[in-house]
């Protein structure tokens, strides 16, 4: 009996956390509250540049990006910045742009022909972590590299979907990993009472 009530609470501990596993993360479930930010003025990018005409694609890709992660991102497309001055451009400009709440501030710089920088900062205690925006990253750079993608709204929109897509806030990546090692663990354990209870009736 003690084996038996053992396997049981072995069973529910393993449901408890397929649960919470299962449980959407912030801003993935529909009419989640997103983080709001006095200062921001709802606007998604700044295109010093004037690469940008028609907008619709790349907000689409930014709106599915803050869906699934929580942060309002915005990109910024500046011309000629230093690479060293980027790191102190980009704190300003974050302190410029938001008070408080969840963003993520992507920065494009063009420098040269066929030359250009990205970087991304993200505001104190955010729940990107510091993996999630360099995979942000390379979704952006892969999508940009895409000849299919003939525009800047085109490849920065595609690459904020490929970042929603492949990555999670708060460390949840992995999750579909860990959800199938549960089922394996669960299948496991209810063989094994199934083959426990056929002994013990035997053995009655």
């Amino acid at each position: 009996m003690g084996c038996l009530l053992g396997l049981v609470l072995v069973a529910l501990g393993a449901v408890a956390a397929l649960i919470l596993v299962l449980r959407p993360s912030p801003g993935e479930g529909e009419g989640t509250p997103l983080s709001e930010d006095a200062l921001w003025d709802g606007s998604w990018y700044e295109d010093d540049l004037g690469r940008i005409q028609n907008d619709r694609p790349l907000i689409r890709g930014m709106k599915a990006f803050e869906k699934k992660t929580g942060a309002k991102p915005y990109l910024s497309l500046q011309n000629g910045i230093e690479p060293e001055a980027l790191d102190s451009f980009a704190q300003e400009q974050y302190g410029a742009l938001f008070n408080e709440g969840d963003h993520l501030l992507v920065i494009y710089d063009e420098w040269g022909e066929g030359v250009y920088y990205l970087s991304a900062r993200t505001g104190e205690g955010s729940a990107l972590t510091a993996a999630d925006v360099t995979q942000l990253l390379a979704c952006l750079e892969k999508a940009y590299a895409d000849p299919t993608n003939k525009t800047y709204a085109d490849a920065f929109g595609a690459g904020f979907r490929r970042g929603a897509k492949e990555m999670t806030a708060n460390g949840k990546t992995g999750g579909v990993g860990l959800l199938i090692g549960l089922g394996v663990t669960l299948m496991a354990l209810s063989v094994i009472l199934i083959l426990f209870l056929r002994k013990r009736a035997r053995t009655v």
